[in-house]
Parts: C-alpha cells; sequence; structure tokens
C-alpha cells in the first residue's frame, strides 16, 4: 500500500497567533468532527490526484472557517494526522460491530460479516485507509501518552475468532493467529486491489472475501467434550 507522505499537508502562511473565541459548549466538538471529516474528503482526494498537496489551509476552506481556528483543535499536522487516523479506526470498529449486532445466526456468521465490513469501509474511505495502514501513525502521536489506536482494530478481530473458539471451534493455531491472518489477507488483497493493478483488477472482494473465511471456517475442528 501506498504510504501517505505527511509532509505533503503542509502548516500553510498562517500562524495560530489570530484565534477565534472558543466555541460555545457542544459546538467545539461538532467542528472537529467537520474538519476530520474534511481531511477525510481530502484524503480520498488525493488518492485520485497524489500530486495534489494537502494543507492546513485546505482543511480550513473544506470546512469553511479560518485556518487560524484549526488550532484551537489541532497544534500541528501532525497531530490532525493522528486525529484523522485515530477517527478512521473508529469509524472501522464501529461498522465492525454494527454488522456483527445486525446478522443474524451464530459467532461464524458474524466474523463473515465484520470481514465483509472492514473490505467495504477499506474501499468507501481509502484516503484515511491509506493514512490508517500506510504510514506509521505512531510517529504521529502527539505525546507518549495515547496508545496506537489501532489496538482496537486488533481486539476486534481477536473477540470476533474467540466467539467461534466458545461456541464450540478451534484451531491448532490458536485464535490469535487465525485472528492475524484474516485481517493480514483482507489488508494485503486490498493493497494489491487499490494500488497494485488499479483498474485491471476486476475479481469481486466480497467474492474474496467469503473464500477467505470459508477456508478459514473449514480448517477449525470441533472441541472434544469432556467426559460427563
Amino acid at each position: 500500500m501506498v504510504p501517505m507522505n505527511t509532509n505533503r499537508i503542509d502548516d500553510g502562511d498562517s500562524s495560530p497567533g489570530a484565534r477565534r473565541s472558543r466555541s460555545p459548549r457542544g459546538q467545539g466538538e461538532r467542528l472537529r468532527t467537520e474538519i476530520l471529516a474534511a481531511v477525510a474528503r481530502l484524503l480520498d482526494e488525493q488518492v485520485r490526484h497524489p500530486d495534489l498537496p494537502l494543507s492546513l489551509r485546505e482543511v480550513a476552506k473544506e470546512t469553511g472557517i479560518a485556518t487560524q481556528s484549526l488550532y484551537l483543535h489541532f497544534t500541528s499536522k501532525e497531530s490532525l494526522a493522528w486525529a484523522a487516523a485515530a477517527d478512521g479506526y473508529d469509524r472501522l470498529v464501529e461498522a465492525m460491530r454494527e454488522a456483527a449486532r445486525t446478522t443474524p445466526g451464530g459467532p461464524a456468521g458474524r466474523l463473515r460479516a465484520q470481514a465483509h465490513a472492514f473490505w467495504q469501509f477499506a474501499a468507501d474511505n481509502r484516503g484515511v485507509f491509506r493514512l490508517m495502514f500506510g504510514h506509521n501513525v505512531s510517529r504521529l502521536s502527539p505525546d507518549d501518552g495515547p496508545q496506537h489506536p489501532g489496538g482496537r482494530l486488533w481486539r476486534q478481530w481477536l473477540d470476533a475468532v474467540q466467539a467461534c473458539e466458545d461456541a464450540g471451534a478451534a484451531w491448532p493455531e490458536g485464535a490469535e493467529q487465525v485472528a492475524l491472518h484474516l485481517w493480514s489477507a483482507l489488508l494485503g488483497r486490498f493493497a494489491l486491489w487499490s494500488t497494485t493493478f488499479g483498474p485491471e483488477d476486476t475479481a469481486d472482494p466480497a467474492e474474496f472475501t467469503d473464500y477467505l473465511l470459508d477456508q478459514s471456517l473449514a480448517g477449525r475442528k470441533r472441541k472434544k467434550k469432556g467426559p460427563r
């Protein structure tokens, strides 16, 4: 996957000196959400036009605010990129959870639904997805405190596989390896589909996802019941 060059996210020539007054309660968080949505749209545009620079000034213009107002929420381009990536992970995890909640049947069906949700999110949010997985997000952290936002996604994959084990399935390699293989295979296939072959890759992503889940679920064994 082609990494996002955060050096192209310029601060512009505006300084944070002239700041507007703080928004009333509730409006500041809404503005922050709008800023992150603007970043996502611009990142998607950058996928289609790689030479398009992405500056704080352009983010402000897309949001409809002054550039200086961005500094009320993000002190640097790195903190903005970190927030955009973290928001992407949060939205992806929520999409997977929603797929699991709305899928009838057992854990295997919910695992499959979450795999499809993962791929769909990647296809619908290519710019943010490239930032999430094509760049060392840890280096963008505004300080040493926050954990990598991908931890929640890993836990979601692991919980989905472990739910299958709790229902009686067992893999010789263990739930962690199965979760890692699923995540890695889907991520790798998306990278091939979105960057390497481009429009020449006409394969149906859903078919690959189903094939991958079929193979993974076929390899499981039923846990032996102990003596009564």
